[in-house]
């Protein structure tokens, strides 16, 4: 299993929890708009209504999807290689290795 960060996974629980809330806000605001307006339903009014009590809480969930990606995907500046390098060894070399 890949190894993930915790912070992701806090951010992915903020966007799920985030987005049952904006369910639950949006069944609300519909039953509220049709127990108030059940003799004149207007879609528009409806559809309005709808997005002023739900808009904030559907931002949310997606801005911490948004953070959870770009944090899922940001990684760590890694240290820098130090990089050997290979030297040939000629007559000369291995005559001082001889000695």
């Amino acid at each position: 299993m890949k190894k993930t960060k915790s912070l992701t996974i806090l951010l992915y629980v903020f966007a799920v929890l985030s987005l049952a809330y904006t369910c639950y806000a949006a069944i609300q605001a519909y039953n509220t708009f049709i127990s108030y307006y059940s003799t004149n339903i207007d879609v528009l009014n409806l559809v309005m209504y709808m997005i002023t009590t739900c808009y904030q809480s559907l931002c949310f969930s997606v801005l911490f999807y948004a953070l959870g990606v770009f944090s899922e995907n940001f990684k760590k500046p890694e240290e820098p290689v130090v990089v050997e390098e290979k030297t040939e060894t000629t007559e000369e070399n291995k005559k001082e290795e001889e000695k």
